[in-house]
């Protein structure tokens, strides 16, 4: 019964992503603040995708975390990784106030759960957020622009995730977002989808190798 409330938790949080990132493409789209011409999100068949995926993710998460308020915290993850991932893919955008309103959700959230469930440190929370942010800042400075700030800002929420479960997971978070989104890009390049100045976002990468982590 607990895996099938937290598959329809997941489904609603599915429905509640591809439904916001549409009204937020738009509105971008409206104002001419876009980078990217991508139209990902208005494929119909996106939105029983989008839905299966993050129940999908919810129902792993009940598996991996023993505590409920543990598992929708992570949730809380999901919902906002997919929300920002679809906005990414289709505008290169990473919208502050969304990643700003994660965290200020999440945190007393991971907080919380640290104290009912050991599986957590409050501690490492803040470290992994803080290291990820400024290893992401110096590989943005390295990259000469190639990695945004956007990816910055996400990278400082993602970190008190990963943070929280283990300094490891860290390292293993950001070392899978960079193995899966080089395989992307070396097959944009062999299917000649794409050329060595092509630019993709990063954040949906990010994402994915954050989830990895947490998951593994």
């Amino acid at each position: 019964m607990r895996d099938i409330v937290f598959i329809l938790i997941g489904a609603v949080s599915g429905y509640k992503a591809i439904t916001r990132a549409r009204t937020d493409i738009a509105r971008f789209r409206t104002a001419g603040e876009t980078f990217g011409e991508s139209h990902f999100t208005d494929t119909v068949a996106i939105t029983p995708i989008v839905i299966s995926i993050n129940a999908a993710l919810y129902f792993l998460l009940a598996q991996q975390f023993e505590h409920d308020l543990t598992v929708l915290t992570y949730g809380v993850l999901v919902g906002a990784g997919m929300w920002l991932s679809l906005i990414d893919i289709d505008t290169h955008l990473l919208p502050r106030r969304i990643v700003y309103r994660t965290i200020a959700v999440a945190m007393p959230l991971l907080v919380l759960s640290a104290f009912f469930d050991d599986a957590g440190s409050i501690v490492g929370m803040f470290i992994g957020g803080l290291g990820m942010w400024c290893m992401l800042r110096v590989l943005e400075f390295l990259s000469r622009g190639d990695l945004g700030g956007g990816d910055v800002g996400l990278g400082g929420l993602l970190g008190l995730y990963l943070g929280w479960l283990s300094y490891e997971a860290i390292l293993v978070g950001l070392f899978a977002s960079f193995l899966v989104g080089g395989f992307f890009a070396v097959a944009l390049l062999v299917t000649r989808k794409a050329n060595r100045n092509t630019h993709f976002a990063f954040g949906p990468f990010l994402i994915v190798g954050t989830l990895i982590a947490v998951l593994r």
